[in-house]
Order: structure tokens, then C-alpha cells, then sequence
């Protein structure tokens, strides 16, 4: 067990070492995790006297600055995707003639709406179609998806409304992977969602009335690049934990990890949203996340560690 540990171990340390780029090495990603582990033994505010007060107590100073390269966000993920959050000063031309809808757009929504329905084969009417998310607003970016919500009475299909949003979540999830329409270069995910349901007041359009329900305002896009940097960071930490989990052949913990992660990734965003909405610093290093690929490795560490844990060995 030992000299297996230290087999590993020599490897581990040869192969960071002969890696170039010592900033985004996993030596530099391991040194920083240590470093945020050992944050809770540094002094309250820069304490001078250890023995006037508690180090446990107070705001604390931490080992790492930002001064530091790797410390900085655009260390942590592409400075091409920090100015995506940007807002813009208009609405997309993809989808907005000014502040209307482009005629064409909306039958071409209607339409996916219609067809989505059909799939469904229920006895239940839309009560509305919205426009939701980025593309609603000013903080669409290349990334952006066309978030299209139907609206539905769940209360004209069940009395049982959890079993019909688990019902609708998969066939939206089925319909979004074997449908693959997009606008102008941007893919239609489509969501159905209870007419009864509280909303959040972002930015929301209604495209069966052709008339804004709630209009995108510049005001409410303010962006807290400190705490988005902090919560990328901390979330990019825990993708390469997965990651060496993985590497050091610890399948099954690696799979148990990556699936617990995934979820806890989709509660962190939906938390932000329910708090602040759009702007919450959780949902933008969620975008943040999911367009630098950190959550398709998430993904491919869960498939592969289940692979190699069902394969026969030879």
C-alpha cells in the first residue's frame, strides 16, 4: 500500500514538474487549493497580537493576494469570456427590431412552442410564451441561448404538480438534444414552466401578445467582479479536485464526486437566481463556468470514471 502511494506520488511530482506553463499546472491549481484550506489559521484582519484575540473571530486575511497572477480572474478563465457578461448598449439584431420582436422570430417560435406541444400529446392549451435570459435583455452575448418558456395551467393536466415538473423537465431535456433549432447562431432551449408559478422580475417578453412583461433595464446590470472572481475560483478548486480524484485512479469516489458537484453546481446557480436573478454573482461564474468548459470536464470525469468502473479488467 505504502510503495504504491509513493509510486503515485513520484509520478505526480515528475510529471508537474516538467510542465511549462507553471500558472495553470496542477502543482499551481494543488498550491492553491492547500493555500484556501489553511486560510482559517491566518489572523483576524491582520491581527498584530495573537494573544489579544482570536484568529478565528473577524474578518480574515488571507494567505494569497491578488496581486498574485494566478490569483486574478482572467488567470482562472478567458478574458474574452469575463467581457461576454458585459451588457451591450442594444438588444440583439438577431431577435429585436429596436424594442419589438422581429415578425419572422416570433412565428418561428410559435412555431418550435407548437411542435414541443405536439410532442407531448396532452389536452392542454399554452397560456403564453415568453422570452426569457440574456437574449432579453442587454447581457446577451455569443454564448447566449433563446430561453423559451411555455407557459402552461398544470392545474388542466394534474393535481400532482412535482410529478408534472419532473414530467416536463425530461421531455424538455429529450426535445432540447434530438431538436437542435437556433437563430442567427444561437441554439432555442425550450422550458415549460406553471402560469401559477411566482417569477423572478428580470427581463421577460411575451411572445404570443408581442408585448414586454417585464423590459431590460441597464441599471440592474451591475456586475461584482470580486465576488463572481471568488466563486469561479472556488468552483474551478473543486473541478480540479475531480479531476485528480480521477487521475489517481479513484473511480468510484471520482464518480460519487462528480455527480454530488453537478448537482450542487445547478443548486448554487438557482440560489443566486431566486437571490439577486440574473446579475447574481453565483449565476454569472455559472455562465462564467459553462462557457469555459469547466462544466462539460464535470461531465466527461462522471462518464469516464463510471466507465472505468464498469469495465472488465483483463
Amino acid at each position: 500500500m505504502f510503495d504504491d502511494w509513493a509510486w503515485k506520488s513520484y509520478n505526480r511530482v515528475i510529471k508537474e514538474a516538467r510542465e511549462p506553463t507553471p500558472f495553470k499546472s496542477r502543482a499551481q491549481r494543488r498550491y492553491k487549493r492547500l493555500r484556501r484550506k489553511n486560510d482559517i489559521y491566518t489572523s483576524g484582519g491582520g491581527l498584530k497580537d495573537k494573544t489579544s484575540g482570536s484568529p478565528y473571530t473577524g474578518k480574515v486575511k488571507r494567505f494569497g493576494t491578488d496581486r498574485l497572477r494566478f490569483e486574478s480572474i482572467d488567470e482562472v478563465v478567458d478574458i474574452k469570456l469575463l467581457k461576454s457578461l458585459e451588457p451591450s448598449e442594444d438588444m440583439s439584431q438577431v431577435l429585436w427590431q429596436g424594442m419589438q420582436l422581429k415578425e419572422e422570430v416570433g412565428d418561428l417560435l410559435m412555431q418550435v412552442a407548437s411542435d414541443f406541444m405536439d410532442s407531448l400529446d396532452l389536452d392542454v392549451s399554452m397560456e403564453d410564451l415568453y422570452i426569457v435570459g440574456s437574449m432579453a435583455s442587454l447581457n446577451y452575448s455569443e454564448y447566449s441561448d433563446i430561453d423559451l418558456h411555455i407557459i402552461l395551467d398544470f392545474g388542466d393536466v394534474s393535481t400532482d404538480k412535482e410529478l408534472l415538473r419532473k414530467y416536463f423537465y425530461l421531455a424538455k431535456s429529450k426535445w432540447n438534444k434530438t431538436r437542435k433549432v437556433m437563430v442567427g447562431g444561437h441554439d432555442v432551449e425550450v422550458y415549460v414552466e406553471d402560469v401559477n408559478d411566482e417569477r423572478l422580475p428580470t427581463a421577460t417578453y411575451s411572445v404570443m401578445r408581442k408585448e414586454w412583461i417585464n423590459q431590460p433595464s441597464r441599471s440592474s446590470l451591475e456586475i461584482d467582479y470580486q465576488g463572481v472572481t471568488k466563486k469561479v475560483t472556488e468552483k474551478m478548486n473543486e473541478v480540479d479536485e475531480l479531476q485528480n480524484i480521477f487521475e489517481d485512479g479513484q473511480y468510484k469516489e471520482a464518480y460519487e464526486f462528480g455527480v454530488e458537484l453537478r448537482q450542487k453546481l445547478k443548486r448554487f446557480r438557482q440560489a443566486g437566481l431566486d437571490k439577486r436573478g440574473e446579475y447574481s454573482n453565483e449565476n454569472l461564474a455559472f455562465k462564467l463556468l459553462r462557457r469555459s468548459g469547466a462544466l462539460d470536464r464535470v461531465n466527461d470525469y462522471i462518464k469516464s470514471s463510471y466507465a472505468e468502473m464498469v469495465s472488465l479488467k483483463r
